[in-house]
């Protein structure tokens, strides 16, 4: 039998016996309990809670919280909690986009049909539509075109331009009057969800009164 202390393994005293010979039974016995305990150790990490206020969840958006009725229904399929965490993070990243572009889509629609409201009716607004990108694309840069034309009140802006209510300086060829907000100020601006989705009263003000000292 090899003698292990003239070997450069250190092995534990207690594995070795008065002449320096491995105890193999010991040390098996060692091993399995310690695979015993690593592997209960693992099911525990991963074990279904005692209920289902006992889940731990970890959120990754505000908008996305634990819910007592979903880990209600979580605990009786038998989700352990981290199949529940999955549960989450697959609303947060894949749910939670879709959910947004609705709303988009939705303030959208109702923008065109205060326009449509606004013009009479849809065939009314489809031909000043039209009229507008046409007027648009002769005498207006696109990058201002398309940051006026996302809004219903960057609409009505064009359209007031277009009737001449509120002269252009690039139509013009006038300088521009010197603002607190620029013109890419405006844009970004108009950009906001504020703006185009909420309609929040004193961004609208804003944009509208920088477009007017701009362009009267």
């Amino acid at each position: 039998m090899t003698n292990v202390k003239e070997q450069e393994i250190k092995v534990p005293e207690k594995f070795l016996d008065d002449e320096g010979h491995l105890k193999t039974e010991e040390l098996l016995k060692s091993y399995l309990a310690l695979e015993r305990k690593m592997s209960e150790s693992k099911k525990t990490e991963d074990e279904m809670p005692k209920s289902a206020k006992d889940y731990h969840i970890v959120s990754k958006n505000p908008l996305i919280e634990a819910d007592e009725e979903i880990n209600e229904i979580l605990f009786q399929h038998g989700f352990t909690n981290d199949q529940a965490q999955v549960v989450y993070d697959l609303a947060t990243d894949r749910i939670l986009p879709l959910m947004e572009e609705m709303v988009e889509d939705i303030a959208t629609d109702r923008e065109l049909q205060g326009l449509e409201q606004e013009f009479g009716g849809p065939e009314q607004f489809n031909t000043i539509a039209r009229q507008i990108s046409a007027w648009a694309e002769k005498n207006m840069d696109s990058s201002t075109f398309n940051a006026l034309a996302k809004s219903k009140n960057g609409i009505m802006t064009l359209y007031q331009m277009m009737q001449g209510k509120m002269e252009s300086p690039l139509v013009q060829g006038r300088g521009k009057v010197s603002t607190v907000d620029d013109e890419e100020t405006l844009k970004k601006l108009m950009q906001n969800p504020k703006y185009w989705r909420d309609q929040d009263p004193e961004l609208l003000k804003r944009v509208e009164a920088g477009f007017k000292r701009l362009y009267d």
